[in-house]
């Protein structure tokens, strides 16, 4: 199924871990979006909210309770996967139709010991946010923080209502970045089950 026919209304409902229903995200989408008229200037207010203000962390959370988007929120922090809950959660919460959209990507910038630590360069099931705005889907990649860009030499993420908007495949100096290699496609609700299983396949040298 391409996402151009997917039906919209199936991405605006909470669930156990994008609980858009859940006062706090309730209330922050509320405040970010105070003054916004139209859905793109409002899912433009969540993105750099998610990508600038919820802290992008490397390592993964163990306990289910911290993948809620309530509690993603009240730490302010999380990885790809944990952003793309948060951002999901505010996005329905506006009525703006959102799911997550899973890949595989190789990440060339990678630290030799985050590689050595992971026994490969490429990111498994990676959590983006895909978002349904005048009549069409578009991705938006927002895990990686402007600080964290500028530290490292990268190319921004930014917002267009009109395209996806990805990882770039090169650094500022015209090195490689990003490539996304598996598409995974996109998903109404993940749960924390799922999320752990995929570690353990992947990485499961780091959870013994």
């Amino acid at each position: 199924m391409t996402q151009t026919k997917i039906k919209p209304d199936q991405y605006l409902h909470s669930t156990i871990l994008i609980n858009s229903d859940h006062p706090d995200i309730i209330n922050k989408a509320s405040e970010l979006t105070q003054e916004s008229d139209t859905p793109e200037e409002k899912a433009r207010k969540l993105f750099y909210f998610i990508r600038d203000h919820i802290r992008y962390v490397f390592n993964a959370d163990r306990e289910k309770d911290q993948y809620s988007a309530s509690s993603i929120l009240k730490k302010g922090r999380g990885f790809c996967t944990q952003k793309s809950i948060l951002f999901c959660a505010l996005a329905r919460a506006c009525n703006i139709p959102a799911g997550i959209h899973f890949y595989d990507i190789d990440d060339y910038t990678l630290p030799q010991n985050f590689v050595d630590l992971l026994r490969t360069k490429t990111l498994y099931r990676h959590g983006i946010v895909s978002l349904y705005l005048d009549g069409r889907w578009h991705k938006y990649d927002a895990t990686l923080g402007i600080k964290l860009v500028n530290r490292n030499n990268l190319i921004p993420v930014e917002f267009f209502p009109d395209r996806d908007c990805l990882m770039h495949e090169k650094t500022q100096s015209g090195e490689k970045h990003i490539e996304y290699v598996k598409d995974y496609g996109l998903v109404a609700d993940v749960t924390y089950e799922e999320i752990r299983s995929w570690f353990k396949n992947f990485y499961g040298h780091l959870m013994k």
